[in-house]
């Protein structure tokens, strides 16, 4: 029975003698075999000679068989070498294939993994790509995503539903981690069959809207009081028609202009039948809310919750570099360190 004991390419083990087959004096064999030629072998492996000599030399006294013999023209392979070569070949390449295999296991993260996604904003943009991304990148990987509200997700992730989730709000909350990610400005969005006295400017003063009949998400959603405070600062209560929690309902209200609506620009920018649909900054003091990517603080990271959150910084850096969210910003200063979920930006210059 052959006995192989696999060492590293360096040295021996220690008391390793002539009485076992190790790896370095399996690839010396092959080696020699394949060059033809013991000086060629040598230069190839990067060894003297006479070291790949005297491991033949080994490997043969062990086997108790000639395996090659040499001559000023080269070796020449036995029958018993012939043999030999053939196990060591196998031996090379299911060591070859188990290295893949070790690598393949680092890279492509198996197991499921949950993300929710807060609805409205640019966050509920990156849906289909995070699920190509991991279809691409990590097939191993069984992603499950949902859309809900942002205390319906971060709930999910305290209890342990939900992996990882992209909210609205930067908390505190009871076992959840939040890592602020980015600040996305919400607008006045304005029907074109609806009158306002925005009209004509780039920009809007909530105060001027104040009746102006709105269409917002309900009480639950968090962008609901982050409007009502800001409309509370300019002095009256929005005009609610209705309230509207789906985005796709709300968008369908817009198109046949049944009322206005503050949200991000994310939420209709591209959307088909929008087109006349006026999307209007606010001032003279900026709305913003924080986008936020949530983690229990509870329970353990595993490999599969670590490769989506990857992904999801790597699409996330990638939009706000090359602008494709406009109305969104990079977190800076007491923002990055814990401020406020609703911040107020410098006034926003009417044309």
């Amino acid at each position: 029975m052959l006995r192989v004991l696999f060492l590293p390419y360096a040295a021996a083990a220690p008391g390793e003698g002539n009485s076992l087959i190790n790896l370095r004096k399996i690839q010396y064999f092959l080696g020699v075999v394949d060059s033809g030629s013991l000086s060629r072998a040598a230069a190839g492996l990067g060894v003297t000679q006479p070291t790949l000599s005297q491991q033949l030399s080994a490997l043969e006294a062990y086997l108790q068989r000639q395996l090659l013999v040499r001559d000023v023209n080269g070796v020449t392979v036995t029958d018993a070498g012939r043999v030999f070569y053939r196990h060591a070949q196998v031996l090379a390449r299911q060591l070859r294939q188990a290295e893949a295999e070790v690598r393949d296991a680092e890279d492509r993260v198996g197991g499921n993994v949950s993300l929710g996604l807060a609805t409205c904003g640019a966050a509920s943009t990156l849906a289909l790509p995070i699920l190509q991304e991991v279809l691409s990148a990590q097939p191993q990987l069984r992603l499950r995503m949902h859309d809900n509200f942002a205390g319906t997700l971060s709930e999910a992730i305290m209890n342990g539903r939900l992996d990882l989730a992209l909210v609205y709000g930067a908390g505190p909350s009871r076992g959840v981690r939040f890592r602020r990610l980015f600040l996305e400005e919400l607008f006045l969005l304005v029907p074109a069959g609806l009158r306002t006295a925005a009209a004509g400017r780039r920009a809007v003063r909530l105060a001027e809207q104040r009746g102006l009949p709105m269409i917002l998400p309900s009480e639950v959603h968090f962008l609901r009081p982050v409007i009502e405070r800001a409309c509370a600062r300019a002095g009256f209560r929005p005009h609610v028609v209705a309230e509207i929690d789906s985005l796709a309902e709300l968008r369908e209200a817009l198109r046949r202009s049944l009322g206005a609506a503050i949200l991000p620009r994310a939420a209709v920018d591209g959307v088909p039948g929008l087109d006349g649909l006026r999307i209007l900054p606010i001032g003279p003091e900026r709305l913003e809310a924080t986008v936020s990517l949530c983690t229990s603080a509870q329970l353990p990271i595993t490999a599969a919750i670590d490769a989506l959150q990857a992904t999801i910084l790597r699409l996330v850096q990638a939009r706000l570099t090359d602008g494709t969210w406009r109305g969104t910003r990079r977190p800076g200063g007491r923002e990055a360190e814990g401020g406020a979920d609703l911040t107020v930006r410098p006034p926003v210059r009417p044309a």
